[in-house]
């Protein structure tokens, strides 16, 4: 094993040096630095984990005990589990025990050594004394999980309860009298509990249940269905399911009932059967984050009932038609993501989707125009122009179809006041909510050489800016940087393509300083503020990378591709992070600032339109959790995306959480407070026009351009005011 005396002898520095440089301590150069830790990778030294070590004295282990990864809903625990502690710096040690309880014990012999910050454990034993008395770990850091042991201090699990009462709710919907239950071993906790409720709520059934072991399952598969003729199977896994599906298959010749299983939560749909979802990715990480959190604590406890997701519901029966609708749209991750599925729409409606697909700049010249806008049936606008153009091309939605008001029912108000109403009108629905974030490279921000290098710099420590000023502070440190490890790479970049993307860019800095556009009865910038602002997005410029570009993918691209430490941009736009190869050390923060402008768009029905059914059809699949997930799962978004709380989204996207909170701060001002519109996207373009001018100048004289904006500003007020 490599030691600390090994590494100081192979860098030439002292054993003092090298332990303050793995336990981040000490003034010790960049020049030393470096030495060290090439000496620590050469000699084989895993950083990250021995000097974790070093510092807490724990392995920074968690243990997991699972009855096989063979199971759906143990796959999906484990895997999130295991990203979340990688992310952490955690190691994750997994033992199968095939429900045996031999074997089970036997694991716990072998982990005796081990010295594990938690373990958690699907056991198969009848009482958690046989882990409390051979481990000496805290016995709060024993998580037992859906299956509650005699004397078990701390127990996870789902809702198994209400997963039967649920169960039985639906089967008291149909009039099928012969009802089977294919489930675990009775001795289990969540088994004895699903059926105990089921059993006490379900009305006027004939039922008939078949409990086995993972060893008799398929088996008792056969034995269940050659014996009686059902209407229903209910199934308290998505294994069991399947197995019922091939005894039919191969052993049976009586026809398929409507097969229902409890599932754990993720692209899962199937005509045969009907799933009832629980959330074991969320599971995992909820539990991971539990232990790392609570690690140090004396009193804890993780003990809790975690809510079933339930049924989804699904758009189950569709209206043929033959017919066709147009459709006006941006090019964008969300588009992308419908392209690929409108096939699914078109085949059961008989319904064909034309997508006109434009610049966002070229549908607004097409909806000023009193006869363009007329030959489409749904428009995709950008949220900046519903309040001004919403009424002018829009329907009404309210009281058009049941299912669609259910789904503007659903909508949180913060999501109507932006994204749906105007004065309290229903007009449009999110199609793609977006709000600025701050995405950051974890791995250069973390690095203890970049980190010594700055503070050699600056003399001030490497952090997430929270202000502008400390933004520009490291974008001008990578900019004026030379050595190695960053050399290659910008601070940001900044496109400065046309002036509606520069004035989002402007504002932005603009209203982190509280400044704000709609000021009494006018449209005006405050002087100081917006001089102070533009200061700071001229210095931004100078030390950023310059991309001549119209859209945000240019500026999200460059950071994909490693060539910046940091992006600013509208989460809708953001998408191909997650699928990037350096997705794993991405960070996510808010904006300098904590005032982030709100984007993205929104779909209405034209008020010109001859397919009004057709295209309320069209928004009820679109809004459907089916085809929400879909385009979520293909890198696009929805308003369901963002207010999910589902693993599979998160997983995909990480920083939903902190946006669904940051949502909250955003900000975009197209009205004043008697609810008077105002044309936004023109007076952006009127700021953007000479911000653009601006930066073009070696020394641009800041007050001569705030009084051409404010002079435009109010020379236009009348016609930035007016409405539709």
């Amino acid at each position: 094993m490599v030691t600390i005396l090994d590494i100081a002898k192979a860098a030439g520095v002292s054993h003092g040096t090298v332990s303050n440089v793995l336990n981040g301590k000490g003034n010790v150069s960049s020049k030393k630095m470096e030495l060290v830790l090439k000496a620590a990778e050469e000699l084989g030294y895993n950083l990250n984990k021995n000097a974790k070590v070093l510092r807490s004295g724990n392995s920074q282990t968690i243990i997991i005990i699972l009855p096989t990864l063979a199971l759906d809903e143990y796959a999906t625990f484990y895997e999130s589990a295991l990203k979340e502690a990688t992310a952490s710096d955690y190691q994750v040690k997994l033992f199968c025990t095939y429900d045996n309880p031999i074997k089970e014990l036997e694991i716990i012999k072998e982990i005796i050594k081990e010295r594990p910050s938690g373990i958690m454990t699907v056991s198969s034993l009848e009482d958690a004394n046989a882990y409390y008395h051979q481990l000496s770990i805290n016995k709060s850091d024993i998580i037992f999980i859906n299956r509650r042991p005699l004397h078990a201090l701390e127990f996870i699990s789902f809702d198994f309860k209400k997963a039967g009462i649920d169960m039985a709710a639906y089967m008291n919907l149909f009039e099928g009298k012969t009802i089977g239950v294919f489930t675990d071993e009775a001795k289990h906790s969540n088994e004895s509990d699903f059926i105990s409720s089921f059993l006490n709520q379900v009305n006027n059934k004939n039922i008939v249940i078949s409990q086995s072991n993972m060893a008799h399952e398929y088996e008792n598969a056969f034995n269940m269905i050659q014996s009686t003729s059902f209407d229903f199977i209910i199934t308290t896994n998505v294994s069991r399911a399947v197995m019922l599906l091939k005894a039919y298959h191969y052993g049976s010749s009586k026809p398929l009932p409507k097969i229902i299983a409890i599932a754990p939560f993720k692209n899962t749909y199937s005509n045969e059967i009907l799933y009832y979802f629980q959330d074991y990715g969320y599971l995992g990480v909820s539990l991971v984050k539990k232990i790392i959190l609570n690690i140090h604590l004396k009193d804890k406890s993780h003990s809790k009932i975690y809510d079933n997701i339930g049924f989804l519901e699904k758009h189950l029966s569709y209206t043929k038609y033959e017919s066709q609708i147009n459709i006006l749209t941006i090019e964008s991750p969300t588009t992308k993501a419908l392209m690929k599925v409108i096939p699914h729409f078109e085949k059961n409606t008989n319904i064909r989707v034309n997508l006109d697909i434009k610049k966002n700049s070229d549908i607004f010249e097409i909806i000023r125009d009193d006869e363009k806008w007329k030959s489409y049936d749904i428009i995709r606008l950008d949220v900046v122009g519903l309040s001004w153009y919403g009424q002018k091309i829009y329907k009404n939605l309210q009281g058009l179809n049941k299912h669609l008001d259910q789904v503007l029912n659903n909508l949180p108000y913060f999501l109507k006041d932006y994204y749906a109403n105007i004065n309290d009108v229903t007009y449009a629905l999110p199609f793609d909510v977006s709000i600025q974030m701050l995405f950051f490279r974890k791995d250069i921000f973390k690095h203890e050489i970049v980190k010594r290098k700055y503070f050699e710099k600056t003399k001030s420590e490497l952090k997430i800016p929270k202000t502008f000023a400390a933004y520009n502070e490291i974008l001008k440190f990578f900019n004026e940087s030379d050595f190695d490890l960053i050399k290659e790479i910008d601070g940001a970049a900044m496109i400065t393509g046309n002036s509606g993307t520069i004035a989002t860019e402007y504002l932005l800095r603009y209203y982190s300083l509280k400044g704000v556009l709609i000021n009494d009865s006018e449209i005006k910038l405050d002087v100081d503020m917006a001089k102070k602002a533009m200061e700071l997005l001229y210095e931004n410029y100078r030390n950023s990378q310059v991309i001549e570009s119209n859209w945000w993918g240019a500026e999200v691209n460059a950071f994909v591709d490693g060539k910046t430490a940091m992006v600013i941009g509208f989460m809708n736009h953001l998408s191909v992070v997650s699928q990037s190869n350096i997705k794993d050390s991405i960070g996510i923060a808010n904006v300098p600032g904590d005032t982030p402008l709100l984007g993205g768009g929104i779909l209405g029905i034209t008020k010109s339109t001859d397919k009004l059914n057709e295209s309320i059809e069209f928004l009820n699949w679109l809004n459907s959790n089916e085809i929400s997930e879909q385009i979520t799962l293909l890198g696009g978004n929805s308003a369901s995306y963002f207010l999910s709380n589902s693993s599979v989204v998160q997983t995909m996207y990480p920083w939903l959480n902190k946006a669904k909170k940051t949502i909250m701060n955003g900000k975009r001002e197209n009205t004043f407070e008697n609810g008077q519109s105002i044309d936004l996207k023109q007076a952006e373009e009127i700021i953007g026009k000479y911000i653009l001018q601006l930066l073009k100048e070696e020394q641009p004289d800041y007050d001569q351009y705030i009084a051409k904006i404010n002079e435009e500003l109010d020379a236009k007020q009348e016609e930035l005011i007016n409405q539709y």
